[in-house]
């Protein structure tokens, strides 16, 4: 049995700037080392990509879902600002030794929602994310506005953070970290954007800005009629990253 969980899946934690951070590292089969992705959620993250995760085991990846600081149990209080340093934190952690299986130069990043906007900064300047994929990706925080009281209705009483403090945060990363700006520096490794077309937070309009600013090689894909959780187009979702992972390369 592998120690903290069962054969093929076991809890992790991790440390970022002194905060314990949890999640769940999905094994593939075999003791060799293999290649591993990084799952991102969004904000909150109601939709952890689970799934996902499976498929890619099923498919001979591990995958790492974890939570940033704030969230889902790990420590700290929530902060837009820190989440690429969670992920740095976690890279850092895979590539320590203590998992066998994982590959420390063969690591991907998948990103959804948020976890997108994520994704495409932290591994713009973090060359140890060999590859990058983004679902519903978040391109351009500072058009999507949300009053006060959907702040708290939607994300901040998930999360360990107030609707005033994290409409803040936002304003900051979002003159400052920009996807639209970073995705460019992703070349030459490979990148997947895939949004649906019917999703009703992230307008498919900001899939095709990011996609007008990657450089190659870059994949692009629109599901026809999915929403923002690809509710109703998990298959079609899991069908195009495990086939775009099996040309990448990593």
């Amino acid at each position: 049995m592998t120690p903290g969980g069962h054969e093929g899946v076991t809890g992790v934690t991790f440390d970022s700037d002194g905060h314990r951070l949890l999640g769940v590292l999905y094994l593939a089969r075999g003791d060799q080392p293999k290649p591993t992705a990084l799952v991102l959620h969004g904000c909150p993250g109601i939709e952890q990509n689970a799934d996902l995760a499976m498929t890619l085991r099923d498919h001979g990846w591990n995958a790492l879902v974890f939570h940033y600081r704030g969230c889902w149990g790990s420590a700290g209080r929530y902060d837009l600002r820190t989440i690429p340093r969670d992920i740095a934190a976690a890279v850092g952690y895979l590539q320590a030794g203590q998992h066998p299986s994982v590959d420390p130069g063969r690591l991907a990043v998948i990103g959804h929602s948020l976890g997108g906007w994520a994704a495409i900064v932290t591994a713009a300047t973090d060359q140890r994310l060999r590859a990058v994929a983004v679902c519903g990706a978040a391109a351009d925080l500072a058009s999507l506005e949300l009053s006060p009281a959907e702040i708290e209705r939607e994300l901040t009483r998930f999360l360990a953070a107030e609707p005033g403090p994290f409409a803040r945060q936002r304003d900051d990363v979002a003159s400052r970290l920009r996807p639209l700006d970073l995705v460019g520096s992703i070349s030459p490794r490979p990148l997947l954007i895939v949004h649906g077309s019917d999703d009703e937070w992230i307008p498919v309009a900001q899939a095709r800005r990011l996609h007008a600013r990657a450089r190659q090689p870059c994949r692009y894909a629109e599901i026809d009629g999915a929403n923002h959780s690809f509710s109703w187009h998990r298959g079609q979702l899991r069908d195009l990253i495990t086939g775009w992972l099996d040309q990448a390369g990593v």
